[in-house]
């Protein structure tokens, strides 16, 4: 099997390249400079005059060991290694010990850490999308009295990252924090910009009926050339495209997210608009595509099998010459929109960030710690190009600016953050809801049912759940 052909691997290799460069012999070194600093007088929460950053400091006096679940690999786990030499040179008395494990399992065991109360886990670095489900069993950590002792840091990260991915209860801007975002992403457009010219088409498709076009035009099975791919495994993958084409035709999960409301809304004109328009896309489908996750949908854009991905969650891999063999070809936009009045371009913007467990017995250091994770600028340059440099895809707005020149669908994303909605409700049963609705559209791609039926049983099945859980009173 060819590196092409396994991109799971590849990221798994680097993770462990990258637990080995930061060994021993470094973390010495930085400790026997920090100290030396201390011996001098900066001591604790003292700003370092050889730093960007208005928010730097230092503290030798905290102690602590922080344990992080995250998933492996790029974007998450890679970036927490990148910045992890600098905090220890802020915080030399303090362990981070990160246990990296398969991000298509993630889901599952972070359910499973947030709920067994355990004092193992400090810190759990997972879906932002998850975290209702999280603070409906009481197992994350309230962070407001941490944040409000260093204002000046707490009002740059609210200027700085988008609200649609700060977890906040109420969920609005005066809610209760109680998770740092410091992974952004949208829904993408990626398009092979070679081939598309070649086929005589300059202009990347605005509306789904001339990416249609695109598909058709681009696909060429007995060349090994498919026009179209998109994460659709069964379940809340197949789900969340679903919901992408969805919203950009004008739609909505429910009739309104609020007291009186919480009624299933699928089975209408532009469910029926979107289904229609995914199964019209899969006339030109890879082979991978139903049992697609990021992993599978990226490997076979990187070996040049899939080319054209309309609706796709931003990576950088695509664009890294090291996993990709058409980084300068391959481009990215906005998601195309419907084409009735009520259709815009809305992605879905999702993320990935840290929360402290309620259970942890070192809150403080874990608070540093996915402090010092989510700071960039304001409190070192250096925590930012460590961030990007070992993968990070990152929510801050300033980050995403900074770095464009050199990670080219920051561009997309920029463009996607203002006009995103979130890819799942923000309540706790949004994961299972996810995988009602991709279980049906996968029924419709797979022939099991006609889009009129798969659609009636989304809003019997979602109505179902919502009715047990107590939301119709």
């Amino acid at each position: 099997m060819s590196g092409w052909d396994d991109l799971y691997k590849r990221t798994m290799a680097e993770s462990k390249a990258m637990k080995e460069k930061i060994s021993r012999r470094q973390m010495m070194k930085i400790m026997a400079a920090t100290a030396t600093t201390a011996t001098v007088g900066m001591g604790s929460r003292i700003a370092s005059a050889d730093t960007k950053g208005p928010g730097w400091y230092t503290d030798d006096k905290m102690k602590g060991k922080v344990t992080m679940f995250v998933s492996a690999g790029q974007r998450w786990e890679l970036p927490a290694r990148g910045v992890l030499p600098l905090f220890n040179e802020r915080f030399p008395n303090i362990e981070v010990d990160i246990q990296a494990g398969p991000h298509g399992e993630m889901v599952t065991k972070s359910m499973m850490l947030a709920t067994s109360k355990s004092s193992a886990m400090d810190v759990l670095y997972t879906d932002f999308g998850q975290w209702p489900a999280f603070h409906a069993v009481n197992a994350m950590e309230d962070l407001e009295p941490f944040a409000s002792k260093d204002p000046g840091w707490y009002d740059d990260y609210n200027k700085d990252t988008p609200t649609g991915v700060q977890y906040r209860v109420p969920a609005n801007a005066d809610g209760t924090l109680y998770g740092l975002t410091g992974d952004g992403n949208a829904k993408l457009h990626f398009y092979r910009q070679d081939l598309m010219h070649a086929a005589g088409i300059h202009k990347v498709p605005e509306t789904w009926e001339e990416a249609l076009e695109v598909a058709e035009a681009l696909h060429n099975p007995d060349k090994d050339q498919y026009g179209f791919i998109t994460t659709a495994r069964r379940g809340g993958f197949a789900g969340w495209v679903f919901w992408g084409m969805l919203a950009s035709y004008g739609g909505e999960w429910f009739d309104k997210q609020a007291e009186g409301g919480w009624h299933p809304t699928f089975n209408n004109d532009k469910g029926y608009k979107a289904l229609e328009t995914l199964m019209k896309l899969m006339k030109f489908r890879h082979p991978v595509t139903l049992n697609a996750t990021d992993n599978e949908c990226n490997t076979a854009l990187a070996n040049g099998s899939a080319v054209y991905a309309p609706i796709q969650w931003g990576t950088a891999v695509l664009q890294n010459p090291e996993f990709s063999k058409f980084p300068n070809d391959i481009g990215t936009d906005l998601v195309p929109r419907g084409e009735t009045a009520e259709s815009a371009h809305r992605p879905l913007m999702g993320g990935l960030g840290q929360y402290v467990s309620a259970y942890s017995e070192n809150k403080e250091a874990a608070w540093e710690w996915i402090k010092h994770l989510n700071s960039g600028d304001y409190t070192d340059s250096r925590i930012s190009d460590a961030y990007i440099e070992h993968t990070g895809q990152p929510a801050r707005i300033s980050m995403l600016n900074k770095y464009e020149n050199i990670r080219p669908h920051f561009a997309g994303l920029k463009k996607s953050f203002p006009v995103a909605v979130s890819f799942v409700p923000l309540i706790p049963e949004a994961f299972t809801l996810s995988d009602i609705i991709g279980n049906e559209v996968t029924s419709v791609i797979t022939g099991e049912k006609s889009i009129d039926d798969a659609l009636k049983a989304m809003d019997k099945g979602v109505e179902g759940v919502m009715m047990d859980s107590g939301y119709y009173g």
